[in-house]
């Protein structure tokens, strides 16, 4: 009983001593100093997932027409139809 007793005792003081040598750092971020890098000409950095994809309208001898138009691709989708 006096063994344990004197074992329970020893730890804490070890355990006291470990904790008081060694404090907690505290460990703060800072900004990066490197500027952002551009991106080389000729290249898109951003580059969308789905195809943009909206009606286009244009007038003619007076009548309304629509035709969509892929924005992506930059294609043309069907033919232009009359506005009713």
């Amino acid at each position: 009983m006096k063994k344990i007793k004197s074992l329970k005792v020893f730890c804490i003081i070890c355990s006291l001593t470990i904790l008081l040598l060694c404090p907690a750092v505290t460990v703060s971020a800072q900004a990066a100093d490197t500027p952002p890098q551009a991106a080389p000409s000729g290249e898109e950095t951003i580059q969308p997932h789905a195809p943009i994809i909206k009606w286009v309208f244009k007038e003619e001898n007076g009548i309304i027409y629509r035709r969509l138009y892929n924005y992506y691709t930059g294609e043309w989708i069907g033919d232009w139809i009359p506005c009713d």
